[in-house]
């Protein structure tokens, strides 16, 4: 029987067109963990030219301001990003460059309560990694439910870590029933933390069953008001059947959805900036190197690409707007702004 489910044709920016920024602004971790790229904790770069970095982000906010961009998101990544001197520095800068930016932080959440007491009126959006090896439970659950009604959106995400699987499980339900607002995302791993990697392959039958059977993501609304926002910037999912739905990219990648070989991708509306300063569009490589930050030159291109990639492993990639072979939109050098009353949640 032919299978006549709904396919997954495009994505594009719901309600504006926005930049995403993804900067690694280091390599230096105080976790090791065992599925982690040593580059990514080995402490060879540590950036801290807080205003080298400040003029190499006006140029980028005043090329896309002069195209007409109006949502800008900046997203810090490591390394642990919450250990880096310039770190609010740069917010601070961010904040007075841009109207309304979305600033948000990748963290495993091993700061003491007292620096996201002072600092969290920074960020709107943090995501907060679980990483069983190194974790201090306590800490982590503190610091995630006095964030919960601080930030317009906290995810935590469950590194499911092959050796440790039902015990990263015990614990992730743990947290969930401790919180009342978040988001929530049990996390496949990849075989590499790098923007060519590849799906971890686990081993045992059940472990692949858990993310067939299991909703890679649930959100949780507690009663709480949303403290401060941003100008809404966010990707949408075009299906066959017309329907318009929310990206989340933990579940485009647990039900292996995101496979974009051939499709047309519009890849310079992503940014990723790397610890050693290199920056390309996005963070896969196919547009291979555009500038360094340390360096301090940029070449901006304008253009869509079509995708060499066979498997898209990074998070901030899917959600870049891309189009399907033969779906609407495939064969114009523009793609659709999705009006906010078509998009179901």
């Amino acid at each position: 029987m032919k299978n006549t489910s709904p396919k997954l044709e495009s994505i594009l920016a719901g309600e504006n067109k926005y930049l995403n920024v993804t900067w690694q602004v280091n390599d230096q971790c105080n976790f090791r963990c065992t599925y982690c790229n040593p580059g990514n904790w080995q402490g060879h770069n540590k950036n801290k030219d807080t205003d080298k970095y400040i003029l190499y982000l006006f140029k980028i906010i005043d090329h896309f301001k002069k195209r007409g961009y109006t949502a800008f998101k900046f997203f810090f990544s490591g390394g642990e990003p919450t250990n880096w001197g310039p770190l609010l520095d740069i917010c601070k800068f961010l904040k007075e460059e841009i109207d309304s930016p979305l600033l948000a932080v990748n963290t495993n959440l091993s700061k003491p309560l007292k620096w996201w007491e002072e600092n969290h009126h920074y960020f709107q959006d943090v995501v907060a990694s679980y990483h069983i090896e190194f974790a201090d439970y306590k800490k982590f659950v503190t610091n995630a439910k006095f964030l919960q009604d601080k930030v317009n959106y906290l995810a935590i995400r469950m590194m499911m870590e092959e050796n440790l699987f039902k015990e990263v499980i015990e614990v992730g339900d743990k947290i969930w029933e401790e919180m009342d607002n978040c988001a929530f995302e049990w996390v496949p791993l990849l075989d590499d933390l790098k923007g060519d990697a590849k799906p971890w392959e686990y081993n045992d039958e059940w472990k692949r069953n858990f993310f067939a059977e299991t909703e890679g993501y649930k959100r949780k609304f507690g009663n709480v008001e949303i403290p401060f926002g941003s100008i809404p910037m966010y990707s949408v999912e075009r299906w066959s059947d017309g329907k318009y739905t929310v990206t989340n990219s933990n579940r485009l990648s647990s039900k292996r959805l995101n496979f974009f070989e051939g499709w047309k991708c519009f890849l310079n509306d992503a940014i990723f900036i790397g610890p050693n300063g290199d920056v390309s569009a996005g963070s896969c490589g196919v547009s291979g190197k555009i500038g360094n930050l340390n360096e301090g030159w940029l070449n901006l291109d304008d253009s869509a690409v079509i995708c060499p990639r066979e498997y898209c492993p990074c998070g901030t990639d899917m959600i870049i707007p891309k189009i399907k072979p033969g779906s609407p939109g495939f064969d114009k050098e523009d793609y659709e702004i999705v009006k906010k009353d078509k998009i179901t949640l």
